[in-house]
């Protein structure tokens, strides 16, 4: 893998182009290439590495003991996963799978007290920073009363990161309706009716809201649910 192109990846920033290489080696990395599909890791076992998605989508998913999956997190490329099991020790209690056909650089956790790693250890706490903001937001979301009350805090969100009122989702009317938890059919219903009320529209995984309708909406995130 070039160089340049691991140079850019979050975790390495900072890290001088010439010991790219070096590091490399230290976190025995190894680059895996999945068909769409296939689970990455299970719920219930142990790793010690964790992985970049270079290339496709994976989605991170709880199972209960029936056997049906909630959606938890999609994972775009550049991203981590499984960072927080690999470097706890713990169990996972999630499961990790294609979503497409994807490649995958592992990295082993173990690995990182090395010396000369600091620039990598500090990106890593950073982006874990950043996870753990986003899992607060979807508590948030999942927190409140209604499917209504959850559709409109998510969407308060995702425009609130746009900074605009326009702006893409990314997830499917499925995946929308495991991330907030409900039934597909009351989401798409619930959708429904906020468009015939005036508050948005909406086609596929695009969305527009409507101004007159958000007040200060752009402010914060979560400010049409007032």
């Amino acid at each position: 893998m070039e160089k340049i192109l691991l140079a850019s990846l979050p975790l390495f920033q900072g890290v001088d182009l010439k010991s790219i290489g070096e590091t490399l080696t230290a976190l025995h990395s190894v680059e895996t290439t999945y068909p769409s599909g296939q689970f990455l890791l299970h719920s219930g076992e142990t790793t010690s590495r964790f992985g970049i998605l270079l290339e496709g989508r994976v989605k991170v998913l709880k199972e209960d003991y029936r056997g049906s999956a909630t959606l938890l997190a999609q994972v775009e490329p550049v991203d981590l996963f499984a960072e927080a099991f690999a470097l706890s020790g713990q169990r996972l209690t999630v499961s990790v799978q294609a979503a497409l056909p994807s490649r995958i650089l592992w990295l082993d956790s173990g690995q990182l007290t090395q010396p000369g790693l600091v620039r990598v250890q500090q990106n890593l706490l950073r982006l874990l920073a950043q996870k753990n903001v986003f899992l607060t937001g979807r508590i948030e979301h999942l927190s409140k009363r209604s499917l209504r009350e959850k559709l409109l805090s998510y969407l308060s969100e995702q425009a609130f990161q746009a900074d605009s009122l326009e702006f893409s989702i990314p997830f499917n009317r499925q995946e929308l309706a495991d991330f907030l938890a409900v039934d597909r059919s009351a989401l798409s219903a619930v959708l429904s009716g906020l468009q015939k009320e005036g508050i948005l529209k909406y086609h596929k995984n695009h969305f527009s809201l409507q101004a007159n309708q958000s007040h200060s909406f752009l402010g914060g995130a979560g400010s049409l649910d007032g």
